[in-house]
């Protein structure tokens, strides 16, 4: 029997090979003399390389080298799955497709190969096609085999040899010698085809190759932080392929690779600095997984009647513009239902404990020495907002959270939440009476809620406490004004004044700020100033009797070490200079001290400052004083022009890559 390369490819000789003798001969000189043209690996068993694509009419892409070599070693120890892309991915060999571990992606076609077709799309451009026939691939490398053999044992070589293919029927490959280079080359058997097409030049083994992102993981750590990424509105057009901005899972894809590339080239650095100081070099820093979260479907289901009845109702004329309509604005109108409400929250939520739980069948040791976080985008800061809500209103209710049986809840004792003001059944009634009327809004503001509304309770819960919570490009403030939350948060501050006057609370505790908080061990608010989604959400948190002027102003969104650019804080100089001659401003440039026109002015006057300048501090963001952050606008950034992106832009922004490896790393 001949052996194909690799074990998984022990096939039987066939008893006859398809050759054409010519009439003549044409002998080559010795072996040693003539070189081979196309044989990238000349080992006996070259290396498989494997490749995917989704549909058949796209091209074959290979793999990871690391992938590769892992399938490889899966075939040799003659097992049928392993696992790909450091986890996220599955292989099956017996049904040759490769199935995503942790969101929904389409399967992927999977393919060997050590022989290639070479297909010229131009004269710098060639793409190697895989022979994936196996009986083909056989026939091709006993040529060559013979070839050789032929060669080494006589000195000489019938450089007209072919054979016919079986597979890939009306071709065949046969053998060419000018001078002294030999090659194989396939071509037709029709002499029409064959003059239109001419022959191919086939090449044994793929050659040096890269893929990108594939060197920077590989270089990293083991992973040690696991971000849940929940998508937000609009999910359901960006998957449309007539769309050009990308979804949650391509915009996750390449967050991932931007952030290990970050790192990476970080820790280069650091190691060419230790060697120039000749000290020892740095560990490598440890890896950042990311997974997608989608609920879009159970919403935009083409299936649920709901759908069905929207799509009926919907004009025929500018198509374009009511899509917009059916599948961004409805996903906002039907998170506001009860109803939809609900079912989306446990959507996300067994997502999270299935995935979860999946991460740490693949990463047996993650639980004990890693950590995990929340990553709302748009209306997803809203479902993980309403998440950790449900998780603190547990919390207080000391409701016992099992989590999974292999890996069981745990709560700090620091952790703390706060019970939901109202039961779902009089939230709807009450959240849209706190701001009816100006003459009422004393008797019913008390009628808000900051949790969602729900038809009945959600049983389930997230499987951990976040290390941290961002919401990103976050409608969250304009959802927490709608559900009347001012005034409870206002009330939860009254009750701490309260305490800390009967002396139950430090004084240090005195904020104007709410002491509201939820189970995370930071929450940020992060938005680019343009974005047209975006709200904040330290207003909701003061007093209803801060008027604008009063607000402290968002902070810029930097990192350990790197302070605001310089053309930020000159922009941020002239506008303030601007203000002070308009006579809208104080003389402090930087900060605005607050009036003292609150409900209770102890409690309004902030006592901490740094040079007369005030220090705002928000229970809510927990190990962060401040909660709301705005990106850095570029040296050259227009407002209405950045409006356009900014929403969908967060993934590819330096700052916020930057400030998220800062969190997922710090201790």
């Amino acid at each position: 029997s001949i052996i194909i390369p690799g074990p998984r490819y022990i096939i039987p000789v066939p008893t006859l090979l398809y050759y054409s003798l010519y009439t003549f001969n044409n002998i080559s000189n010795s072996y040693e003399m003539a070189t081979w043209e196309g044989i990238e690996d000349s080992s006996p068993y070259p290396e498989r390389v494997w490749f995917a694509r989704v549909k058949d009419s796209e091209s074959w892409n290979p793999l990871r080298k690391c992938d590769c070599k892992v399938i490889n070693e899966t075939v040799k120890a003659g097992k049928n799955t392993s696992l790909i892309g450091f986890g996220r991915a599955t292989v099956d060999l017996d049904t040759d497709i490769i199935r995503y571990n942790f969101y929904n992606a389409p399967v992927r076609q999977l393919c060997s190969a050590a022989w290639f077709v070479k297909d010229y799309k131009s004269e710098k451009d060639v793409k190697l096609v895989p022979i994936r026939s196996t009986l083909d691939e056989m026939l091709i490398e006993e040529l060559y085999v013979q070839s050789k053999a032929e060669a080494t044992s006589n000195g000489s070589i019938d450089a007209r040899a072919e054979v016919l293919l079986k597979d890939d029927e009306g071709y065949k490959v046969f053998l060419m010698k000018v001078g002294n280079t030999l090659s194989l080359r396939k071509k037709t058997v029709s002499m029409i085809s064959l003059l239109l097409d001419g022959s191919s030049e086939l090449q044994r083994g793929y050659g040096e190759y890269t893929v990108d992102g594939e060197e920077e993981e590989i270089a990293l750590g083991p992973v040690r932080h696991l971000s849940f990424v929940i998508h937000g509105i609009g999910e359901a057009m960006w998957r449309r392929q007539d769309v050009m901005i990308p979804g949650v899972i391509e915009s996750v894809e390449v967050m991932r690779a931007a952030i290990n590339k970050k790192m990476y080239g970080s820790w280069k650095q650091d190691c060419q600095r230790c060697q120039k100081r000749r000290q020892p070099l740095p560990p490598p820093p440890n890896r950042i997984e990311f997974i997608p979260i989608e609920w879009y479907d159970n919403i935009h289901s083409s299936s649920s009647t709901l759908k069905k009845n929207l799509l009926s109702t919907t004009l025929g004329t500018i198509p374009r513009l009511r899509a917009i309509a059916n599948d961004v604005i409805f996903d906002v109108l039907m998170y506001l239902t009860p109803e939809f409400c609900e079912e989306v929250l446990n959507c996300v939520i067994d997502q999270i404990n299935e995935c979860y739980d999946s991460f740490q069948s693949i990463y047996p040791n993650f639980s004990k020495e890693g950590s995990a976080s929340l990553v709302g985008h748009s209306l997803g800061s809203v479902i993980a907002w309403d998440i950790l809500s449900l998780m603190g209103d547990r919390l207080e209710q000391k409701v016992p959270m099992t989590g999974s049986a292999s890996d069981p809840i745990v709560i700090d004792d620091e952790v703390k939440g706060f019970k939901l003001p109202t039961d779902a059944s009089h939230q709807s009634a009450d959240v849209y009476r706190a701001y009816a009327g100006d003459a009422n809004v004393e008797v019913t503001q008390k009628g808000g809620t900051w949790g969602p509304c729900t038809v009945g309770k959600v049983a389930n819960t997230i499987p951990f406490v976040p290390k941290f919570t961002m919401f990103v490009g976050s409608p969250l403030g304009l959802f927490l004004t709608l559900r009347g939350a001012r005034p409870i948060f206002d009330e939860l501050r009254l009750m701490e004044l309260k305490n800390a006057v009967m002396g139950r609370v430090a004084d240090a505790s005195l904020q104007p700020s709410s002491p509201f908080t939820l189970p995370s061990g930071a929450v940020y608010n992060i938005f680019h100033p343009s974005d047209p989604v975006a709200y904040r959400i330290e207003p909701v948190l003061l007093p209803k009797e801060f008027e604008d002027i009063d607000l402290p102003k968002p902070c810029f969104l930097t990192v350990e070490g790197q302070g605001v650019r310089l053309h930020v804080q000159a922009k941020e100089f002239g506008d303030s200079i601007v203000r002070t001659f308009t006579g809208l401003l104080s003389t402090n440039l930087l900060e605005k001290i607050p009036s003292q026109r609150s409900v209770n002015a102890d409690a309004a006057k902030v006592k901490k400052t740094i040079k007369g300048k005030p220090i705002y501090h928000f229970a809510l963001g927990g190990s962060s004083e401040r909660v709301d952050f705005q990106l850095q606008p570029g040296v050259v950034d227009n407002e209405y022009l950045s409006a356009v992106s900014a929403h969908s832009g967060y993934w590819t922004n330096g700052d916020f890559t930057d400030f998220l490896i800062q969190c997922a790393n710090t201790p």
